[in-house]
């Protein structure tokens, strides 16, 4: 998405109002204030991801503030700039909890930022819920072991990669799979695992696994190789959709014509007008759906209001935000304030709360949403089309 100059601008406001708003509170103490964190990407190669989140986690915060907070106590947006690299990411989130002294953090969208953020909250006693962070070591240890403060509201690759690999297998008749996979990105690294894992357990063969690195942008040499293969179809797991459409757009030039698969990080209506014509008829995996009917009257008056559009990841962060708001009441409720240990404990144990896009369990030995829903869609006529719901275990 192109960035218009005033929310350009506008996105830095906040930081500062932050910074001053925290300065008139300190003089006034008969308001109490909870600070909330927000690790995000607001410049950098995924600029497109946090575009459209800051203004509505504001817009939620003031709505909550306008109806008196939460217990006595009015909420307050800290949020940083990561510039798509995960050593700011880091670098915030420390910041923010060592000296902003938030409550909690919301953030981040990607996997490789959200593993080393996890050891941050466990150390500080503070809760992070990740967004679209899926790697299933962002909640569980290599170990095994479970990272207790750190939370996500989005599924986990798993999910994905075995729906995808269910969905080629037994509804689109696929039986030889190549890879395209960027190998510095945990989130695509695993995508690539689990479809490998139930595609051959299903009786399908890996014929291909090709590679590149983040920020690549040629990857004919690979996908020669590929269409070598005799591959019937290629799963490219991008975790950005400018890969996915340079994939498309160098297929195309190839004549490389099987069926591409990818997953939600290809879900960006940008991907439409960069590549739509060439991934005609690609599958991705996906949550939730801006075009869903029931998030139109959100949409239409967010982008009024805005001049952006949201899309997924401003639905995932309200997601966040609405769990947080309900595991502040219930810290303040049970212990009289908003204790980041006690904040943790509601989060664990959230049953059928209603959060942005749907009612949210929190799985407590995993700190994974519980069967939460994938959307197999397409591309069709340059547009996105539901073609099935998976459920995990159904």
């Amino acid at each position: 998405m192109n960035r218009p100059s005033s929310i350009f601008s506008w996105l830095r406001v906040p930081l500062v109002l932050v910074l001053a708003a925290g300065l008139l509170l300190t003089g006034c103490q008969q308001e109490k204030t909870i600070k909330i964190g927000y690790v995000t990407e607001q410049t950098g190669v995924e600029a497109y991801i946090g575009q459209a989140t800051v203004p509505a986690l504001q817009d939620y915060i003031d709505e909550v503030n306008a109806a008196g907070g939460v217990g006595g106590y009015k909420l307050q947006l800290v949020a940083y700039d990561t510039r798509s690299e995960v050593t700011d990411a880091v670098s915030v989130t420390k910041r923010l909890i060592e000296q902003d002294r938030v409550t909690a953090v919301i953030g981040p969208s990607w996997s490789a930022a959200a593993i080393p953020m996890a050891e941050i909250a466990d150390t500080n006693k503070v809760p992070i819920i990740a967004t679209t962070a899926s790697n299933v070591n962002v909640t569980v240890d290599e170990k095994g072991e479970l990272n207790p403060f750190m939370f996500r509201v989005c599924f986990i690759d798993p999910y994905q990669g075995f729906a995808l690999a269910d969905y080629a297998y037994n509804e689109l008749g696929k039986r030889k799979v190549a890879f395209l996979t960027d190998v510095a990105s945990p989130y695509s690294v695993g995508i690539q695992r689990y479809f490998a894992e139930h595609f051959v357990e299903l009786g399908g063969e890996v014929v291909a696994e090709e590679g590149y690195q983040t920020g690549d942008t040629e990857f004919r040499a690979q996908l020669a190789k590929v269409k070598d293969s005799g591959a019937d179809v290629l799963v490219a797991p991008a975790y950005t959709y400018r890969d996915a459409g340079l994939i498309g757009q160098q297929m195309n030039a190839l004549g490389l014509t099987i069926t591409v698969m990818g997953a939600d990080g290809w879900f960006v209506d940008d991907l439409l007008s960069m590549a739509g014509k060439e991934l005609e008829g690609a599958y991705l995996t996906n949550g939730v759906s801006t075009d869903d009917p029931a998030f139109a009257p959100f949409n239409a008056a967010f982008e009024k209001k805005h001049n952006v559009k949201a899309n997924i990841y401003t639905y995932y962060t309200l997601d966040a935000m609405y769990a947080i708001k309900y595991a502040l009441d219930q810290a303040v409720q049970k212990v009289g304030s908003p204790d980041p240990v006690a904040v943790r404990d509601a989060l664990e144990n959230m049953k059928d709360v209603q959060v942005f896009t749907s009612k949210m369990t929190m799985e407590p030995d995993t700190h994974n949403p519980h069967n939460k829903p994938i959307l197999i869609m397409t591309i069709k006529d340059s547009k996105w089309e539901i073609v099935k719901t998976f459920i995990p275990g159904q």
